[in-house]
């Protein structure tokens, strides 16, 4: 073997090298990763869509009757990790929630989920089939995979969607009242409403309503 050839041959192999011990270190801090990578992400994943944040339009009680599933600038990336971010219009195409998704290597759902509207910031953490929920910085509790939200010292109810019902029509449900149904979007919709209807709630309320149908039409999205 010449010189030559023998160079080649341990240069490409140390390029593999390197690229299998990238890969491996890729990996390693994207399964299950722990509370200081999830902050490092959650900073960036809120940087990326500030842009998106600044154009949101002022939200009061009326933009919830208003929400529409579609969503514009969205974007999504499949690969080893998944993430996607979008903005969730008003039926008069009005930007109404910005969101930003990352969902990490793992045997079971491991994700985070960052989003806004002009008044409220949510953070979702989901690990091991159950998901964190964080409203304006505050925890609030956790949602499990029937998405009943139990919060609290003594983990009481808050809240649940009930994915029993038709799948097309998901209630929400706030302490022991429907406050509002959350309607799955049916192919060739060209910008159907979110809601079905929507009750009265009180602030505290509504921001817990909210934050149950924009988990769902996240999840929903990316799929």
């Amino acid at each position: 073997m010449s010189p030559l050839i023998f160079f080649l041959a341990i240069l490409v192999g140390g390029i593999f090298a390197i690229g299998a011990l990238y890969f491996m270190y890729f990996a390693l801090i994207h399964f299950q990763p722990g509370k200081g990578k999830i902050r490092t992400d959650l900073k960036k994943m809120k940087n990326e869509i500030a842009p998106f944040i600044e154009e949101l339009i002022p939200w009061n009680k009326e933009e919830l009757e208003l929400l529409s599933s579609n969503q514009v600038k969205q974007k999504i990336s499949r690969g080893v990790i998944t993430t996607a971010e979008g903005v969730f219009n008003s039926i008069y195409h009005e930007p109404l929630i910005a969101y930003s998704y990352k969902k990490y290597i793992s045997s079971k759902k491991d994700e985070i989920i960052y989003a806004r509207t002009s008044n409220h910031e949510f953070v979702y953490r989901t690990k091991k089939g159950s998901t964190e929920l964080f409203i304006d910085n505050q925890k609030v509790g956790v949602i499990n995979n029937q998405g009943l939200l139990h919060g609290g010292r003594r983990k009481r109810l808050l809240a649940r969607i009930n994915k029993n019902e038709n799948e097309l029509e998901l209630p929400i449900i706030i302490g022991d009242k429907e406050r509002g149904t959350l309607l799955k979007p049916e192919s060739g919709s060209v910008n159907p409403r979110a809601f079905q209807f929507v009750g009265e709630m009180k602030k505290n309320e509504e921001a817990v309503f909210l934050s149950l149908a924009v988990l769902e039409l996240v999840r929903e999205s990316v799929k």
